[in-house]
């Protein structure tokens, strides 16, 4: 004789068959209605940054930068504004002259990074 978990009931088999109809339905009405938005979003990401350019142009510098931090662009939508420029320049200028001479002290047993036990 079965174990009552193994049987199978007639109201179980209805519900996985519902459910099974459900979804296939679902998956319908999605390409039917919905499966457009996956490509219309792609294109429209792919022309932020022709948008923003454009954006830049149009309303100048200072208000670009405040809408771009108000908002938290990412930096590849700041490369052409005036102060991301001014701060990629000074980057490139940074002097480590001042780190020529210096040297790290010496240690008791003469090795960096061991201790002893």
């Amino acid at each position: 004789m079965k174990m009552n978990e193994e049987v199978i009931f007639t109201d179980q088999l209805l519900h996985h068959r519902c459910v099974g109809s459900q979804i296939e339905k679902t998956r319908d009405t999605w390409e039917k209605q919905c499966s457009w938005f996956v490509n219309a979003q792609n294109s429209f990401y792919n022309r932020y940054a022709e948008i923003y350019a454009e954006c830049l142009d149009k309303y100048g510098n200072d208000n670009f930068e405040y809408y771009a931090r108000r908002n938290r662009l990412r930096e590849d939508f700041l490369i052409y504004t005036e102060t991301e420029i001014e701060r990629r320049r000074r980057d490139s200028e940074i002097s480590m002259e001042h780190m020529k001479n210096c040297r790290a002290s010496r240690t008791t047993n003469g090795e960096y990074g061991r201790v002893n036990l």
